[in-house]
């Protein structure tokens, strides 16, 4: 009976020594191996020293967190193991930081855990920031100030030296444009002309940072004033490249529209309609052959004259002619040489009437194109608004039979290609009086203004 009870208890230890070592485990293991990609050399810090790289990783109502030390700027590459974790689903957050706790890298993910299985996870993260780069060659001589705006925030702005070097480049440069998120990148470039500064140059566009993808944007770089009007752009490219940098490369050359004669004089131009016009007075002192247009100053010297001749209001080439331009006889109008710059004419006085009729006709026109205000032009300038832009200047005339200067600030004439009859020509006037713009006919021999039409 004993060796009965005996052989029992030794069989029951067998059994439940048995049933304790097949019990299945319940932990597992993970090996993370976690590369940071393109943290880069940015604009602001010359390189980002990562610190720190931080791990969460959780499960229900467990988590296990972890801080990692860093070092690098370039590629780099944590590996680091963790066990005893139990069998599911986990999730896991990851987060590079800088110095100055700047999350750099930020991405999460699932993971399963297999009970008595090493579970290898790999996860690459970019940088959720890029680096905006804008690279401009050949700056325009007239270029001497850009600005890069972000979110139409101010991110850069540089002033330099205007320069003559076709080699000139210059580059603005932007960090922390995040990916994922969509951003408008605009640009400015400012010049100076006649004493006042301008803005010559504008491009924007809006963009959808994806980092690891490559995208391609054209932009339009548009030349919009102050010589030039409206003509002309120039168009750069705008890249996102695989590690969501962004580069834009452009030029600054002036546009082929902006109208320069053969002195090197540079005017504004503005559309009228279908005409593009000069928004400024001649004041060229050659023939577009190179021939000098003679300058006469004495009275009966200019009355005498049967050939092209110029001159300036009162005689001051200086500063009247820089505002006021010369005063030409029909001769020079007519000259064989030509008078106009490159790609310009003289308008006939058909195309004088289309300008007029753009405007709202003769009855209007003339204060649609004269400059506003009593600074230039005599009080009252009625009916003057300047929409036009056309910019008009009460310079006067130089008279045909004195040789004299008359309706200084009262009157502005302009001559037409059209001649009437051996003696007179057709021209424009406009009044101080009036915004009633009149086609007529005068001598020849008369000093009046030049503006030119697009060919």
């Amino acid at each position: 009976m004993k060796l009965r009870h005996l052989f029992t208890s030794i069989l029951m230890l067998i059994l439940v020594g048995c049933e304790t070592a097949t019990e299945p485990s319940t932990l597992g293991s993970v090996r993370l191996s976690i590369t940071l990609n393109d943290v880069g050399t940015l604009a602001k810090a010359s390189t980002i020293e990562l610190q720190t790289l931080y791990l969460e990783m959780t499960k229900g109502a467990t988590t296990i967190e972890d801080t990692i030390p860093l070092s690098g700027n370039s590629e780099v590459l944590v590996s680091q193991s963790y066990v005893d974790m139990s069998e599911g689903i986990w999730a896991l957050k990851v987060e590079s930081r800088d110095g100055n706790s700047e999350v750099i890298h930020a991405d999460s993910t699932e993971f399963t855990v297999i009970a008595d299985f090493l579970v290898d996870v790999n996860l690459a993260l970019a940088s959720k920031y890029s680096m905006l780069i804008a690279n401009f060659l050949g700056i325009s001589d007239v270029v001497y100030r850009c600005e890069l705006m972000v979110d139409d925030v101010m991110v850069a702005d540089t002033t330099f030296p205007t320069r003559d070097e076709l080699d000139f480049n210059l580059s603005l440069d932007y960090d922390y444009l995040v990916t994922g998120e969509t951003h408008t990148i605009k640009l400015d470039a400012y010049g100076a002309y006649e004493g006042n500064e301008y803005l010559f140059y504008t491009a924007d566009t809006t963009v959808d940072i994806v980092a690891g993808v490559d995208q391609t944007y054209e932009l339009d770089l548009q030349w919009i004033g102050p010589y030039g009007g409206l003509n002309g752009n120039t168009s750069i490219n705008l890249t996102i490249g695989n590690i969501a940098n962004i580069i834009m490369n452009g030029k600054f050359p002036l546009p082929g529209d902006v109208l320069l004669d053969i002195d090197g004089n540079k005017y504004r131009s503005v559309l009228i309609g279908t005409q593009m016009w000069m928004a400024e007075n001649l004041r060229v002192t050659h023939y577009r052959n190179g021939d000098l247009i003679p300058f006469v100053s004495d009275n009966q010297d200019w009355v005498a004259l049967s050939s092209g001749a110029l001159c300036y209001l009162e005689n001051d080439s200086t500063s009247n002619a820089k505002t006021f331009g010369g005063l030409y006889n029909w001769y020079a109008v007519n000259d064989p040489r030509i008078i106009s710059p490159e790609g310009w004419h003289i308008p006939s006085d058909d195309e004088v009437t289309i300008l007029l009729n753009n405007l709202g006709g003769s009855e209007l026109a003339g204060g649609a194109m004269k400059m506003t205000g009593t600074e230039y032009w005599a009080d009252p300038n009625v009916g003057a608004t300047n929409s036009s832009l056309f910019n008009a200047m009460p310079v006067g005339s130089r008279n045909f039979s004195s040789g004299n200067y008359e309706d200084f600030r009262t009157r502005s004439y302009s001559w037409t290609s059209t001649e009437e009859d051996a003696d007179n020509a057709r021209f424009l006037l406009l009044l101080d009086y009036t915004p009633l713009a009149i086609q007529n006919s005068f001598w020849k021999k008369n000093g009046f203004s030049i503006r030119c039409v697009k060919d």
